[in-house]
């Protein structure tokens, strides 16, 4: 970048024109609104909003926990192959047209098993999807399995299973999701995310979104984890962030979906400014771009004037997500 180039606004169109890679992204999340309806429609599945105009506001109506009632009720609509097929390849363009090129969607496999779709189904479904979305649109999706804490260890274990198998689908990372609940629970992912390294998986947790800075250095330090997901709390111990910069642990930051799910109380009071001063990376990230009302161009165009950023430090931010992506050939 020239240092006239370096001096010009940070424009949304500017933004757009970047090619991006999106780390924290979950598949059901980028569901268009209307295509959400005519599956659940099509399946005889009753969904509980009949209209696209309700759809922000029936996700964003309270915290995490109204939040994720909400989002179950994604899962029970999708009832097919073809249903998944369906929605990767419309989030593909979607992301694509946003100058998206990599992407690392969470696929919480067991919650589509536990529903009856077959797990076999299901990794011919993701692998055949990523590939015609390569090939239709140029973008490269790496899929990330993730599982919720709240279903317990034994859910852990079967997803693993499944990630494990599915490396050859385009699988290359996994992860935990959900409440996290008390610390001492935390001891129960350490063998299971040492497992998913051993089998060489990637490896990231939700962690600190509404749990403390202690859950995430239990995430680092006892399961081994890469990145760190959400990450908002770990600004209240200094020693945490002392631990993300010195191993170089990256946050995968989701400003809006922290604001409207009420861990922070706005955008300028979030801590990823405080992180990225201090020489932690971060990545920025939509989460649920469907249900947020938000593109991540829109994320980083809103994050760097509320900040401040000018073009360079932007391109910085971009970059890490290039620079900290869980990539695999093939």
């Amino acid at each position: 970048m020239t240092e006239c180039e370096e001096n010009l606004p940070v424009t949304l169109d500017w933004v757009r024109n970047q090619e991006k890679a999106e780390l924290h992204v979950h598949l059901l999340g980028a569901i268009r609104p209307s295509t959400a309806l005519e599956i659940a429609a099509n399946n005889s599945i009753p969904f509980p909003i009949s209209e696209e105009r309700k759809w922000i506001p029936f996700f964003t109506r309270g915290d995490l926990a109204h939040f994720v009632e909400g989002f179950i009720s994604l899962f029970e609509i999708i009832k097919t192959a073809e249903d998944l097929h369906r929605v990767v390849l419309e989030a593909a363009e979607d992301w694509a047209n946003d100058g998206i090129t990599y992407s690392e969607p969470r696929v919480t496999v067991t919650s589509h098993v536990a529903r009856g779709l077959e797990a076999d189904s299901l990794l011919s479904i993701l692998k055949a999807s990523r590939l015609e979305a390569r090939r239709r649109f140029g973008i490269e999706i790496q899929w990330m399995v993730d599982f919720p804490r709240i279903l317990g260890s034994e859910t852990g274990w079967q997803a693993l299973e499944i990630a494990t198998k599915g490396m050859n689908s385009g699988i290359v990372g996994f992860d935990i999701a959900g409440y996290e609940g008390s610390l001492e629970l935390d001891s129960e992912w350490r063998l299971l995310f040492q497992e998913a390294k051993t089998k060489g998986l990637r490896t990231t947790a939700h962690s600190g979104e509404i749990g403390s800075a202690a859950h995430v250095r239990a995430a680092v330090e006892d399961w081994g984890v890469e990145r760190i997901g959400h990450g908002t709390r770990a600004v209240e111990d200094e020693t945490v962030m002392d631990l993300l910069l010195t191993k170089n642990i990256p946050i995968e930051v989701n400003p809006t979906c922290n604001v409207l799910l009420g861990n922070v109380d706005s955008l300028g009071s979030h801590p990823l400014e405080v992180f990225r001063k201090r020489g932690i990376p971060i990545t920025l990230n939509t989460d649920d771009p469907s249900l947020f009302g938000i593109s991540l161009s829109e994320e980083i165009y809103r994050t760097a004037h509320q900040f401040g950023w000018d073009r360079q430090v932007t391109q910085s931010v971009i970059a890490n997500g290039w620079r900290y992506r869980f990539n695999q050939p093939g």
